[in-house]
């Protein structure tokens, strides 16, 4: 796996087949602020005490581990849950260098069973899913979720993923007025999601990108 410095100096990982990389090369920490601790996280934060995140593509640990520090910072308990059906080694995961903090290993060591592993006593807990999202079965996961970090490769690489079959079941697994969010904005994502039954906004995008995506599942959407 090629490491890849990015524009705000933190590092990345090229996809050894798809030769994409896993995040922006504008900024691996600074877009992964911007779209899923800013704009997905925080929008859900404020009338909760606990918050359960669905995330679609764990790659790096990147996104699990600020959420962690987010979730510290803001006295709030988080239920964690992953897909990712070729997951990074722990080795190549340790030369990223994001952090000292030991718990972004951890994130990585636990194991990919899908069962809820404690990672900060009952503050921060994680579920790893390693399965194909194409085929992951979501019927115990109705309305379980406050936000979904939609992280797979992009829409051109991997179109399958961002299908409104796929939008229709993160809608099914997210709660009322659950959000979300993505670093694309292109208009087959936007119609896939509007299909699925979100309501859709578009966002200034991470680090001078010109949009990002987030979409809502409204309570009246809910129960049409």
């Amino acid at each position: 796996m090629e490491l890849i410095e990015t524009g705000d100096g933190s590092l990345t990982l090229r996809h050894e087949q798809l030769g994409e990389l896993y995040h922006s090369d504008r900024g691996a920490v600074g877009e992964a602020e911007h779209v899923y601790i800013r704009a997905g996280f925080d929008a859900v934060i404020q009338q909760k005490e606990e918050i359960a995140v669905f995330e679609v593509g764990f790659g790096s640990g990147l996104n699990c581990y600020l959420t962690y520090r987010q979730a510290l910072a803001n006295r709030k308990r988080v239920d964690y849950s992953a897909i990712d059906l070729y997951p990074i080694g722990v080795g190549t995961a340790r030369q990223l260098h994001y952090t000292d903090d030991p718990v972004f290993l951890t994130l990585h060591e636990l194991p990919w069973d899908g069962e809820r592993h404690a990672v900060d006593g009952d503050r921060f807990s994680l579920t790893k899913y390693r399965a194909d999202l194409s085929t992951f079965d979501f019927s115990a996961l109705a309305e379980r979720f406050d936000v979904v970090y939609f992280d797979a490769f992009a829409p051109d690489v991997q179109p399958g993923l961002w299908s409104e079959a796929i939008m229709h079941r993160l809608f099914y697994s997210l709660k009322p007025e659950g959000v979300w969010v993505s670093y694309s904005a292109k208009g087959a994502v936007k119609q896939a999601l509007r299909a699925a039954g979100f309501e859709v906004f578009r966002l200034p995008g991470a680090l001078g990108k010109r949009h990002m995506l987030r979409a809502v599942k409204s309570i009246k959407q809910s129960f049409r």
